[in-house]
């Protein structure tokens, strides 16, 4: 850190490399748009390599990052040009590239699970992002940040600024939201 915030854009580069996926991933689960997730993710970083001079140490690195991510997220979602955006998602398949044709690689067999559980899969993760884009966002964040990104509470709390009772609070109903969601979609999918 002391690198980076002495301007050496290798170190921050090599900061970005070690965060990048854990801020896609973030952004993606909670907007549901792979180029709008790119693009979160390229702004928290900016905003992280702005704000380098305000980060004294009090919290870890990764804590602040989050937080920012975390914060912008929340804001994007906020904008009303995200919610025109949000009204009209149909969300798709979590791997999903913007309708774009499979790569070489997605046809390649592998010799793994059959098309028909390939398919099961793939629309089990549709169901399951669709069902967490109707949770509300404080509870969709503390789910991803929890079980999805495998923050601790403790972090969770202080990336987020809340008491650990409202972490505990908010997951569990996160949690059960997204339990009853799901529910008639498991019990279609065990009928069959």
């Amino acid at each position: 850190m002391e690198r980076v915030q002495a301007g050496d854009i290798a170190a921050f580069e090599a900061l970005v490399r070690r965060y990048e996926r854990w801020v896609f991933t973030l952004a993606l689960r909670m907007v549901g748009d792979r180029q709008e997730a790119e693009d979160i993710a390229q702004e928290v970083f900016l905003k992280a390599y702005r704000g380098l001079r305000g980060f004294r140490g009090a919290s870890r690195f990764s804590t602040w990052l989050y937080a920012i991510a975390s914060h912008h997220c929340l804001n994007y979602l906020a904008s009303s040009a995200a919610r025109l955006r949000r009204e009209a998602w149909d969300p798709g398949p979590v791997g999903d590239r913007g309708g774009d044709a499979p790569s070489v690689l997605d046809r390649i067999p592998d010799g793994g699970p059959g098309p028909d559980a390939i398919a099961e899969r793939r629309d089990l993760r549709q169901t399951i992002q669709s069902e967490l884009a109707r949770l509300s966002e404080e509870h969709r964040l503390v789910l991803i940040l929890r079980d999805v990104q495998g923050l601790s509470y403790d972090e969770i709390a202080e990336t987020l600024r809340i008491g650990l009772g409202t972490v505990r609070s908010r997951l569990h109903r996160a949690r059960t939201d997204l339990k009853a969601r799901l529910r008639p979609h498991l019990m279609e999918g065990s009928q069959t």
